[in-house]
């Protein structure tokens, strides 16, 4: 077998990080998190639906005047402007109200369950139930313990750690990248 001589690594040379974050940047973490779970209230019977309202009906729905399998709903939420039912689906419940009877024509998605109706065009008649408003989360110990901290103060920590180690990780990387980098200049001999 071939000698081979193993060298010294103990110069080889990377530049190791260390990682202070700043309260504000936990702060903006936990806003985002409370942006991204509204709240909704009920609004008042005559509040027309317009957009980021949660609203609640129930459809039924056809195609050339026939009802078809997984064309009804009970008690469907959408929130509205998110075009996360079926495209264009939303957009057209804009202005209904708590009670109101509204057509709502849609073509069904690539991804229907039942292929022969993939991209036709369906009427669906919605019976709207509910209408909520959103209304800003309130960042306090209560938000905090809905998400498994034990406060506010513990959440800030837990959200501070959780970026630390985001930003070490990447870091880390980054010494990790040099040090192979720094090995492979090693000749065999």
């Amino acid at each position: 077998l071939p000698k081979v001589e193993i060298k010294s690594i103990e110069n080889i040379k990377f530049d190791e990080y260390s990682v202070k974050i700043d309260n504000s940047e936990s702060d903006k973490r936990i806003k985002e998190i409370a942006n991204n779970q509204p709240n909704f209230k009920d609004a008042s019977d005559d509040t027309k639906a317009k957009e980021g309202d949660l609203i609640s009906f129930d459809y039924t729905a056809t195609i050339d005047d026939k009802p078809f399998k997984g064309g009804e709903g009970k008690n469907t939420q959408l929130t509205l402007g998110k075009d996360l039912f079926l495209k264009g689906f939303d957009k057209q419940l804009f202005g209904v109200k708590k009670g109101d009877e509204k057509i709502v024509e849609a073509t069904l998605p690539e991804n229907f369950p039942e292929k022969e109706l993939i991209n036709k065009k369906a009427k669906f008649n919605c019976i709207i139930s509910t209408i909520k408003n959103p209304e800003e989360t309130k960042i306090d110990d209560t938000f905090a313990k809905n998400l498994g901290a034990k406060d506010l103060n513990d959440l800030k920590n837990l959200i501070s750690k959780q970026i630390n180690d985001e930003y070490k990780n990447s870091l880390d990387r980054l010494s990790k990248n040099q040090i192979l980098k720094e090995i492979e200049k090693f000749k065999v001999s």
